[in-house]
């Protein structure tokens, strides 16, 4: 992963911001599925995927889970997806960040793909940052995969992450994956097929953001 270089301000702007951004691959068996108020992400599951968990503020921050029909919070292995809405930092922080000539969705992914790598107790095998418009949204891109999680990832775990500055807050968009054995895709660095890697990239290139700001109403 080709990292930029930032100063020492900016660093701890990264830490602070990430602290808003959990690395997500699973989440709790509880929820309360609601429609969200305000500006919103546009972006479709996987065909097939369904909704299996919801949580947080209509106005504020939530989250919410996708994963395959016949996928289970507590043991998946295809794929994970995960949605968040996460509210912007304060003012200082934001105007820190933007005065190096950086997004917050550059400085969140950076953060976060430096503390996934330095989490992992195995090998992680980063993917390079990929900054750049969706749709009109500052966009930042990035993932990679670790060979050693834990006992519910004993194979290892992939990630490929979004990050998207929209006008009123940032939204985070992950997709996960988990090799079911030993030797599953070993031929492939990040342990998931190239078709399948593009069809992730291909739904986080095709959101859109609405309920802003200059932004069409949100279908319901």
């Amino acid at each position: 992963m080709q990292l930029k270089k930032m100063g020492s301000a900016a660093l701890a702007a990264c830490v602070a911001l990430a602290a808003l951004l959990p690395l997500r691959a699973g989440a709790e068996a509880e929820g309360r599925v609601f429609q969200p108020v305000g500006e919103n992400l546009m972006i479709s599951p996987p065909a097939g995927w369904r909704m299996a968990f919801m949580d947080g503020d209509p106005e504020g921050d939530y989250v919410v889970d996708f994963l395959p029909a016949n996928e289970a919070h507590d043991s998946w292995r295809e794929g994970y997806m995960g949605v968040q809405r996460r509210s912007y930092p304060d003012g200082a922080l934001a105007d820190n960040i933007r005065a190096r000539n950086l997004t917050l969705a550059q400085v969140a992914i950076t953060e976060v793909m430096q503390s996934a790598q330095r989490n992992c107790p195995g090998r992680f095998v980063p993917m390079r940052q990929k900054d750049s418009l969706t749709n009109n949204i500052p966009t930042s891109v990035s993932g990679g995969f670790c060979d050693r999680v834990g006992a519910a990832a004993p194979y290892g775990e992939g990630t490929v992450m979004a990050v998207y500055e929209g006008k009123e807050r940032l939204f985070v968009v992950q997709f996960s994956w988990r090799p079911a054995t030993e030797n599953e895709l070993k031929e492939y660095a990040y342990r998931i097929t190239p078709a399948k890697l593009q069809q992730y990239l291909d739904l986080l290139n095709g959101a859109s953001l609405c309920g802003g700001p200059d932004e069409g109403k949100c279908p319901r």
